[in-house]
């Protein structure tokens, strides 16, 4: 047999020995699939008058109480109502996953003995990560989005690993390869 016909052969042994890809939750770089889903395990509450309720460290949190600099997340409604609506425990299937960036300026103030200077300050970035979803229990659930805003040369998208760390036991996650 010549050495040119063992070529194909080769590399079909070596492909059929490789390992199958595996997805590290803990590497910010990895994204989560369409088709995965997030299933929410027990009740939350939309106040009136908003399109979103907050979570961060596994604990549903007034916006007011948020640390932005952390990983947080957000559940975000079509329609804002006059009354507070609870969203009832469902599976909410990934439909369309944008990875994006948001920007914001810090006001800042410089003194001196002999002027005060006012800035527009410092750039933040927030690398967001936007999962639309959907679950015919509520149709009117729209995305859930997760954040971090950090400087704009240290900032980078959540790790899954984050991410369930920020819903903690509210919504668990099952990820479809």
């Amino acid at each position: 047999m010549k050495l040119f016909n063992l070529w194909p052969l080769s590399l079909l042994l070596i492909s059929s020995c490789s390992q199958q890809f595996i997805k590290n939750e803990n590497d910010y770089k990895y994204s989560i699939s369409v088709g995965s889903s997030f299933t929410l395990n027990k009740p939350i509450t939309i106040k009136a008058n908003t399109g979103r309720t907050f979570f961060q460290n596994g604990f549903v949190i007034d916006e007011s109480s948020l640390n932005i600099y952390y990983a947080h997340c957000s559940l975000t409604m079509n329609t804002i109502t006059e009354k507070d609506r609870v969203i009832s425990p469902a599976v909410f299937i990934i439909q369309n996953v944008i990875d994006d960036e948001e920007y914001a300026q810090r006001f800042i103030q410089i003194a001196s003995n002999n002027i005060s200077v006012s800035s527009a300050g410092p750039l933040i970035t927030g690398l967001v990560s936007y999962y639309y979803i959907h679950s015919s229990i509520e149709p009117d659930v729209r995305t859930l989005e997760c954040i971090r805003w950090d400087s704009l040369y240290e900032n980078r998208h959540l790790s899954i690993r984050e991410i369930r760390n920020t819903l903690g036991d509210i919504f668990n996650l099952e990820i479809f390869n």
